[in-house]
């Protein structure tokens, strides 16, 4: 019986590593306080994008290397990006 609910934990924590590619994490947005610099359009134009009219970014792609994402958490003023695989 011990051996199942180590098989199955073992499989959950695969599940959970699949979704972030090893070096890659998932990019959270949250733009409430954006001041609209543009910083992080600059930083990760692959990542990061912004329309014509609009006054927050948009995110191209969930997920952004490790350094791309501390990155953009530590050059955005407004505190906009977050790290959706930090505990």
């Amino acid at each position: 019986m011990a051996n199942r609910q180590v098989s199955a934990a073992a499989t959950h924590t695969q599940q959970d590593t699949a979704s972030a590619p090893h070096g890659f994490s998932e990019v959270l947005l949250s733009p409430g306080d954006c001041s609209g610099c543009g910083a992080c359009m600059e930083l990760a134009p692959d990542i990061v994008g912004w329309r014509e009219g609009d006054e927050r970014p948009f995110l191209i792609s969930d997920m952004a290397p490790d350094g791309v994402l501390t990155e953009l958490m530590a050059f955005c003023p407004e505190g906009c990006f977050e790290d959706g695989n930090a505990p």
